[in-house]
């Protein structure tokens, strides 16, 4: 790892620590939480998820399911990260399968909590993340009877770069050729009804019109990610942009942004754009809020924050009784 790495990390430890502090302490008595499950036994040290649902609602017969993968440019994180919008997702009547997934050598000893080393290792480069969320799904469909979900609505999320692996998550879930070539089966255990995707990056080669690899930054991020300092000769470097994979099987897609966050400016348009011109069904979010900064979302004390979860549960109801 180099120091560039290290810094990196670090400043994603801090932003995570200072998320987490503000985050877990929002309140959601009807939500039950399993923490730490696991979903892939060949891998139970980094393949673990947190289960979130709510007992007691009635809103629908069996519940829809959301998939959710947390941010953290590909190289840092924990599914702990992501809990105040699965709360909400769960408080509004979905049950919420929140995964970790595995990422590149870990760059530094801090954060330990909001950044176990244990879902770090050399092993963990790109597309590995797709394995582990096509392993979610299997889980998913495995225990759909045990905890009454519904196959025919299963959503999937992601903030940041975990909106980009939920967007890879549904292209290859939608395109067998995808699939193929990330190394995946062509059948999936079930069709994604829906994809909710928060301030992501989708393609790796642009940022503000600048090339991705020459900013400081992004380029550490894809060198850790690809596992080499030259990212753009690893053959499957091209596959990390799913948007040329989707077809008109896409799932119904919630594309979500802020006016003013500067990490991802620019990229809701180009998924959007590639949704339209293939007339998909689709919604556009984005906030105008002084605060809708990068995964404003996030942060449910705001009140940006709950507009946005808000509308996603209105598109999920949508989407399940309509779509």
């Amino acid at each position: 790892m180099s120091i560039e790495s290290a810094i990196l990390g670090f400043i994603f430890d801090i932003d995570n620590w200072a998320k987490d502090s503000l985050v877990n302490n929002m309140n959601y008595p009807a939500v039950k939480i399993e923490t730490d499950l696991v979903y892939d036994e060949s891998n139970p040290v980094v393949c673990t998820m947190d289960l979130l649902w709510n007992p007691d609602s009635k809103k629908y017969d069996k519940y829809p399911v959301v998939l959710n993968v947390h941010g953290g440019g590909w190289i840092i994180g924990d599914k702990m990260n992501s809990i105040g919008m699965c709360k909400q997702f769960a408080d509004g009547g979905c049950f919420v399968v929140n995964i970790n997934y595995g990422m590149p050598e870990k760059a530094n000893p801090f954060f330990e909590k909001n950044d176990p080393k244990k879902s770090h290792g050399k092993e963990y480069l790109w597309p590995v993340q797709a394995h582990h969320i096509y392993a979610a799904m299997k889980w998913i469909a495995a225990n759909a009877d045990k905890y009454n979900l519904d196959l025919k609505n299963v959503f999937i999320s992601g903030d940041s770069a975990g909106s980009h692996l939920a967007a890879v998550g549904a292209t290859f879930n939608s395109n067998p050729e995808y699939a193929k070539i990330l190394g995946l089966p062509e059948e999936m255990p079930f069709k994604l009804k829906g994809s909710l995707q928060f301030c992501g990056f989708y393609n790796l080669d642009t940022f503000w019109g600048f090339d991705m690899k020459k900013i400081p930054i992004a380029r550490t991020m894809l060198r850790d990610l690809m596992g080499r300092k030259d990212p753009e000769n690893d053959p499957s470097y091209k596959f990390t942009n799913p948007i040329p994979f989707v077809t008109e099987k896409y799932p119904r897609a919630m594309i979500i942004s802020g006016k003013n966050d500067v990490m991802t400016h620019g990229q809701s348009d180009l998924f959007q754009m590639r949704l339209a011109d293939l007339g998909k069904n689709y919604v556009r979010y984005n906030s105008e809020a002084l605060l809708s900064l990068h995964d404003y979302q996030i942060l449910s004390f705001l009140k940006c924050a709950r507009d946005c979860m808000a509308a996603a549960s209105a598109f999920i109801d949508e989407t399940v009784q309509k779509f």
